[in-house]
Formats: C-alpha cells, structure tokens, sequence
C-alpha cells in the first residue's frame, strides 16, 4: 500500500510539473521566426559599379605600333546574381565592359574596333557555349607577344561571376589590319 502512495504521488507531481510550457529556447526561436516573417521580403540591390567609369590608355611601342585603348561601362547592359541570407536577398547587377582599340602602324589606322561579346559573335565565337553570364572585364596588351615587328597582340578576359571561372582570349594584329582570335588555355 505504501508503495502504491508512493507511485501514485509521483504520478501526480509530474502531471502538475508538466503543463505544457515551452522552454526559454523555444520561446526564442518562435519569437526569431515570427519575427522575420513579419518583415516581408528584404531585398537590397546593388550595381557594380555604379556610375559610369572610363580608362583610356595610349601606348606607343618600338616596333612601331601606337595603341588606344578605351575601356568603359556599358550602363545598359549587366549580369545579375542573386544570393539569400536569411530573410535577405542580395542582387547585384555587374556591368559588362566595352573597349574601343585603335591602332595604327606608321601612323595609319590598321583597326579600329569594339571588343565585347558581339565582337566575338561576329567572329563565329559563342562565349556564352563556354561561359553563360559572362561579362567582359578589360582588354590589355599582351607585352610578352608584342616585341613582334610585324603584329601586335591583345588580351581580354571574360569572367563568370557564379564561380569566378573566365575566358582568356588573344587578339593578334598584323601590320595590314587583319586580326586573328585564339581561346588561351593556360596565361
């Protein structure tokens, strides 16, 4: 009998005991969670960069050539990413990029053109089969190859913002004006 007392105000303490109340962590995290739900979505957007940005760059080389190159922000045109943290989604829209190479050899003008993706397209070169989302980044000269009497070579990156994967092209320029593309491998 006093064994069955014993059990039976155990039984009765942890009915009374347990009433259901939630924990202090509990608490917390459901008043976390109502929380950011009551704030909606967040979205902040950001543009890389955000004004319109230009560098120009002439150089005169010793085999003769003279090179000008402006590069500048296309501010019609940019790729956009997205990445959530927490209840926070971030957009960045990044610019794509626009040369202009002018050359002359002997004082005359050899090439005159703008380097960007319809460059490529218009020279059968797909960068988006490679690089979807890419966006061209600069164009420069390749100093190694140019010590070349008869030709002048330039370099441009293509960057994939997802996984900073890029393309590396070279743009060779004979003395008459004729240009061939290669897909660098390995700079």
């Amino acid at each position: 009998m006093n064994k069955l007392v014993v059990l039976l105000f155990i039984l009765i303490v942890l009915f009374i005991g347990c009433d259901g109340r939630k924990t202090k962590s509990d608490l917390l995290k459901e008043s976390v969670t109502k929380f950011k739900d009551s704030l909606g979505a967040i979205e902040i957007v950001e543009y890389i960069p955000e004004k319109y940005s230009e560098v120009k760059t002439d150089t005169i080389l010793s085999n003769g050539f003279s090179i000008s190159i402006k590069t500048y922000t296309n501010m019609k045109e940019s790729v956009t990413s997205k990445h959530k943290i927490d209840s926070v989604t971030y957009v960045e829209h990044h610019r794509n990029w626009i040369s202009e190479v002018k050359i002359k050899k002997s004082d005359q003008q050899i090439f005159n053109e703008k380097i960007d993706k319809d460059f490529f397209l218009k020279n059968n070169i797909q960068i988006d089969d490679d690089l979807p989302d890419a966006i061209n980044t600069k164009v420069w000269i390749d100093e190694e190859a140019s010590i070349e009497k008869d030709s002048i070579s330039l370099l441009t990156v293509f960057l994939h913002l997802e996984d900073a994967h890029y393309l590396i092209y070279r743009i060779k320029i004979g003395t008459n004006g004729h240009y061939s593309l290669k897909k660098l491998e390995n700079y």
